[in-house]
């Protein structure tokens, strides 16, 4: 081989292997990117199914798998030789759910009855002419009758007395005047029934301001809305919220806990957009049935681990981070949110019982909107953990509304755990 030839053989192995080493780059590199296209498809793929997938853990039925609780194996007659090969006929029977005998007079026995005994206009015999007399009183029917609500003026008079005895003998006459119980605001008409309607319309029956002020309006006595509002403020802040308190110290007392939370606006507020009502409920077996609702300026782990202080027990959630790393207790989570194991009875499957409490006060949210100071918001959190309590107790929000706003202003020496829900008077008297 010449010399010419040489070089160009080494010429054409020297490119033979510079494509070997670039052709070993592309498929690397081709692997790399079938790589990504493989992670990107998984991507779309996993989205997809959460954008428009099925939400149910269901499984696809599997010819060849057996069903445990399949019925027919169990319900259909075994079938010999000796059975006959004609058609089975199936004969379907509906049963008509039975009523429910003395329902309508047992609902009728609570009411106030009013008795209209309906004479005769004449009782004179059309045959003689004598008179007839009555044999007998038959109920023919019963009504319910609806009285629309009104207001009354009520005068207080206070009566002074003085000893005639000594004024005649000249001695220093002593004076005496009768009681009158305290109103639960100075300087107003506001009645402790009254107060305690207008609580009653905005947090049960979730009636807005404006909505409240065309009812007063309508009853003939106007109560322009900031004067509820201011209210349910004062009267929050004088008796409720140590109320309030006492139900927390209560309420930590218990073992099994609940809690959730949702935004709430406060218009005031220049500093965020949005605050967050945080609930706080005892568990579902719990002895007393409390749910406690807290103001917090945003979602942060703070609000729990301050009113949870010192706590030690089980806390059910939803999950949220916000509840981690709270000291001495135990978290709980929701299996409508992930998955935990059972090993304890007294905890419950679902975190509903705080989901349904927080949902009063969304479904009042959605009508008053927003509370326009901080001052309005922390009284949206009192009353409304007063009226969610009373309702878990059996008790009439309104009636023990207007027991609290008839004897707390009264109130000496009694302690109170006496107007506690729970309570055996406040049970008597507001159910």
């Amino acid at each position: 081989m010449s010399i010419k030839s040489e070089k160009q053989f080494e010429v054409i192995i020297e490119k033979l292997d510079q494509l070997l080493e670039e052709n070993k780059q592309l498929k690397t590199l081709l692997a790399q990117k079938d790589d990504e296209l493989s992670l990107q498809k998984e991507q779309i793929e996993f989205l997809t199914q959460k954008l428009y997938g099925s939400k149910k853990e269901t499984l696809k039925d599997d010819p060849n798998q057996g069903n445990l609780f399949n019925d027919r194996l169990f319900s259909e007659p075994e079938q010999t030789g000796d059975q006959s090969d004609e058609d089975e006929v199936i004969i379907t029977t509906k049963r008509r759910r039975k009523k429910r005998k003395g329902l309508k007079d047992q609902q009728l026995s609570s009411l106030p009855t009013v008795d209209h005994i309906h004479e005769l206009a004449s009782c004179t015999c059309p045959t003689c002419k004598e008179a007839m007399k009555e044999i007998s009183t038959q109920l023919i029917r019963q009504e319910v009758k609806f009285i629309p609500a009104r207001v009354e003026n009520h005068r207080h008079f206070q009566k002074t007395y003085a000893c005639a005895n000594c004024e005649k003998s000249g001695t220093r006459t002593p004076f005496a005047k009768s009681e009158i119980p305290r109103l639960p605001l100075n300087n107003t008409v506001a009645s402790a029934s009254s107060i305690a309607e207008t609580m009653y319309q905005k947090f049960e029956q979730k009636v807005p301001g404006y909505r409240q002020e065309a009812f007063w309006n309508l009853l003939g006595y106007p109560i322009p809305r900031h004067t509820i509002a201011n209210w349910h403020i004062k009267t929050s802040q004088y008796y409720f919220e140590a109320l309030v308190a006492v139900m927390r110290q209560e309420l930590l007392n218990q073992k099994v806990l609940h809690a959730d939370e949702t935004t709430f606006k406060v218009l005031n507020d220049k500093d965020r957009q949005k605050s967050y009502m945080w609930l706080f409920s005892t568990g579902k077996y719990s002895e007393r049935a409390i749910h406690i609702y807290k103001l917090g300026p945003s979602r942060i782990g703070s609000v729990p681990r301050d009113f949870l202080e010192e706590y030690t027990g089980y806390l059910h959630s939803d999950g949220f981070s916000g509840y981690n790393n709270l000291p001495g207790m135990t978290m709980i989570a929701c299996l409508a949110h992930i998955r935990r194991k059972f090993y304890d009875g007294r905890l419950v499957l679902s975190n509903n019982l705080a989901e349904r409490g927080i949902k009063s006060l969304v479904m009042g949210r959605k009508n008053w909107l927003f509370s326009k100071s901080f001052e309005g918001a922390h009284a949206v959190a009192t009353i409304l953990s007063l009226v969610e309590t009373a309702k878990s107790n059996g008790l009439h929000p309104r009636k023990y509304l207007d027991y609290l706003l008839t004897y707390l202003p009264n109130r000496q020496n009694t302690p109170l755990e006496a107007y506690l829900p729970w309570n055996p008077k406040v049970q008597m008297e507001c159910r």
